[in-house]
């Protein structure tokens, strides 16, 4: 089949699924609400549908097919193409039938499937094909494994059912050991509440007799204190007063030592303002001191630069004395040297003319 034939069937499917979808807003509801529905709908339309719900009702009399149905039917899904009715039919959100609805889908599922048979070449087909079979065999083989992991399960089941029933029997035994231990301890705890309850008495009786005596021995010790406090009473009336006596002592030894402390605190302060004075004069002299000093090392120091400079003049005197007799000197000889040349030009002048 070529492109242009596989074009033409899926028009047809497209077209059939549109007319499905176009009946499917025709519902049961609608057929019997025709008459008010003329305002809304249009008397085109309305009429075509009281003559498609009369083609019903005579074809529900008989199961065979009507042709009246059928023109109806053709004549219905022409007009629902072209009317503008059609949306609002639509708008009025219509549950349709389980029939309808099956069709719609079944038209649908059937294009979808012939525009892949339609559009799948050949060798798509046989990778598909090849694809399902590896898919078929996979399956197969988790089935296989899916079996064997049953038995196993199986076997574990069992395998865990006999370990549980161990363990339920070794809870039991346990169960019985602890109850038994559990009534043994009631008697041992009984026999040592008896035992500890003669116990007490005995402890008790005992106690009241050693505190009676304990008592006595109280009562004596009482009474001896209170003979030895009057025995004690006129010793410690004497100490008292000697404390009294002696604290007075101390508080009058105090008063001398404080009024002593008082004196020595204001020979203290006149010693330490006069040591105070001494400093403040050894201060004023130690800056007197360093002011003469820096006065002396200044009057040295110029003394010093005068003489370096009385010395520098002497010694530039001394050069420039020395330079003049140098000058001097040579001046002299030049003079001699040049009375000299005249001299013996004179010589030489007069022996040319003789």
């Amino acid at each position: 089949m070529n492109s242009l034939e596989a074009s033409r069937v899926l028009a047809v499917l497209d077209e059939s699924l549109e007319d499905a979808t176009l009946l499917s807003y025709v519902t049961t509801d609608v057929l019997d609400t025709a008459e008010q529905l003329r305002e809304m709908l249009g008397a085109d339309m309305v009429s075509a549908l009281l003559r498609h719900r009369s083609a019903l009702g005579q074809s529900a009399k008989t199961t065979l097919p009507s042709d009246t149905m059928n023109q109806s039917t053709w004549e219905l899904v022409r007009l629902l193409k072209k009317s503008p009715a059609t949306p609002k039919l639509k708008k009025l959100q219509m549950e349709p039938s389980p029939g309808m609805t099956q069709v719609t889908s079944y038209f649908s599922k059937l294009r979808r499937f012939a525009q892949k048979r339609l559009t799948t070449t050949v060798e798509e087909d046989s990778s598909n094909r090849q694809y399902y079979e590896e898919v078929k065999e996979r399956e197969e083989r988790a089935v296989s494994e899916k079996i064997q992991l049953e038995q196993k399960l199986k076997l574990q089941r069992v395998e865990l059912h006999k370990q549980a029933t161990q363990m339920q029997s070794t809870a039991d035994r346990l169960r019985a050991q602890l109850h038994e231990l559990g009534e043994r301890t009631k008697k041992e705890m009984a026999n040592i509440g008896a035992s500890a309850k003669s116990v007490r008495a005995e402890d008790f009786s005992v106690f009241d007799e050693e505190r009676g005596e304990l008592q006595k021995e109280l009562d004596a010790a009482n009474a001896t204190l209170a003979r030895m406090r009057e025995e004690h009473k006129e010793a410690e009336a004497g100490l008292y007063k000697s404390k009294k006596r002696e604290q007075q002592d101390v508080e009058s030894v105090i008063n001398e030592y404080d009024a002593d402390l008082g004196s020595k605190d204001e020979e203290y302060q006149a010693a330490n303002k006069e040591y105070r004075e001494v400093l403040d004069r050894l201060e004023l002299l130690r800056k007197e001191y360093h002011e003469m000093h820096a006065d002396r090392m200044e009057h040295e120091e110029r003394e010093r630069q005068e003489a370096q400079r009385r010395l520098e003049e002497g010694l530039r005197r001394v050069r420039i004395n020395r330079a003049a007799r140098v000058i001097q000197g040579g001046w002299k000889a030049l003079k001699a040297r040049r009375a000299a040349e005249a001299k013996k030009a004179k010589k030489e002048a007069a022996k040319k003319k003789k």
